[in-house]
């Protein structure tokens, strides 16, 4: 297919997560603007497909933006292995920050197509949506999928997604179905960026007071705390450097086990399959994550979990362990939850590995040398 017959919507902000837009705002109004490289990368499948188009969508974006942006994809078609990379992209943080939505999920759509994964219907969202909120109860949960799919279905999806009870949704062209606005805060970008500045042990807690001086007050300050592996350590820095602090959001990948966590003993390699503890977010680190924000005194502040949650079991597991908690100490264990994996997809994501020439990326998804004699220079 030519390049030129590709579509880009005429307001690719509209159609990206709000947290990528106001990390942009951050970056800018903080004068932090370091040359990145990041790693798309695929858990699962084998054959790459969308590299052609998520390359035109850049062009016409981050080049016009960034005229040093470089991409590098593997070719049409290319067998690939779970965590290889299927894209590089090289730009200035705060011009590459914000396509990051519509590229992954220009690759994710293509990917699950090519392995026979058709898009969703807007009653199959509806359906698995509705099914996950009565498990939910009275539980928020917020749409978070957008980089999961093609953005030409954004609107469609959270539209469904709203329709079935979900009370959010990440993007403004999904949240204005219902009249609202997208939602979010920040993403693993913004702090590996802050530590650039700041270091890793540092930069959570100055993201936190950054978002906290930048972003209109009329947003709830929840800052996610997962980035270097240090859950616990880094809710109580943010809680005691940003005084009206809501939430803390933990979305542990599934490399690392929580801070303060234990592997699931059966497999020291995989995951507990009642999600109480080994890696990614479990019932033990939330507990763990609890008790430590109430012991400091800071009992006011939420906890919001992602991350796998479009599971109904996982999802089950940790409102059954809420309504417990809720039981013993007349308080939540967690107060809402962002759901990405609505229907059944091929999800592709992106990861900085390096900032201003040295190696630097959230803790798990650190990488080797890239080879890229299997890529092709897109530009």
């Amino acid at each position: 297919m030519s390049q030129s017959k590709f579509k880009i919507p005429a307001s690719y902000q509209a159609y990206t997560d709000k947290y990528f837009l106001r990390t942009r705002e951050i970056l800018e109004k903080e004068a932090l603007n370091p040359r990145v490289k990041l790693k798309v990368f695929a858990r699962k499948g084998e054959i790459f497909s969308g590299g052609e188009e998520a390359s035109y969508f850049l062009k016409q974006t981050l080049k016009r933006q960034d005229p040093k942006a470089h991409v590098w994809t593997l070719p049409e078609g290319a067998k690939y292995k779970p965590g290889e990379p299927l894209m590089i992209i090289e730009a200035e943080s705060s011009k590459a920050v914000d396509k990051e939505t519509i590229y992954l999920g220009i690759l994710s759509g293509a990917i699950s197509q090519k392995h026979g994964i058709r898009p969703p219907t807007q009653e199959e969202v509806y359906e698995k949506a509705k099914s996950l909120v009565s498990i939910l109860k009275d539980i928020p949960a917020t749409y978070f999928g957008a980089r999961h799919y093609h953005w030409s279905l954004d609107e469609m999806i959270s539209r469904a997604a709203l329709d079935a009870g979900f009370k959010s949704a990440a993007t403004d062209i999904g949240a204005a179905t219902h009249g609202m606005k997208g939602v979010g805060t920040m993403p693993h970008f913004l702090i590996v960026a802050m530590a650039s500045r700041y270091g890793v042990e540092n930069a959570t807690a100055e993201a936190a007071k950054a978002f906290d001086k930048q972003i209109s007050k009329d947003v709830g300050r929840i800052v996610l705390v997962d980035t270097f592996n240090k859950e616990i350590t880094d809710s109580l820095a943010s809680a005691k450097a940003v005084e009206n602090l809501y939430a803390v959001r933990i979305d542990t990948c599934g490399e690392n086990i929580g801070e303060e966590g234990t592997p699931y003993l059966l497999n020291t390699k995989g995951s507990d399959p009642g999600y109480m503890n080994g890696r990614g977010v479990t019932i033990e680190l939330t507990k763990n994550l609890r008790r430590a924000l109430d012991c400091q005194g800071h009992e006011k502040v939420g906890i919001f979990v992602s991350s796998g949650f479009g599971n109904p079991e996982k999802l089950k597991a940790f409102v059954k362990a809420n309504d417990e908690w809720e039981k013993q100490y007349n308080k939540p264990l967690f107060i809402g939850a962002g759901i990405g994996e609505i229907t059944q997809a091929i999800f592709t994501t992106a990861d900085i590995f390096e900032v201003d020439g040295k190696k630097l990326s959230k803790t798990g998804r650190e990488v080797a040398e890239i080879d890229y004699s299997r890529l092709i220079k897109r530009f």
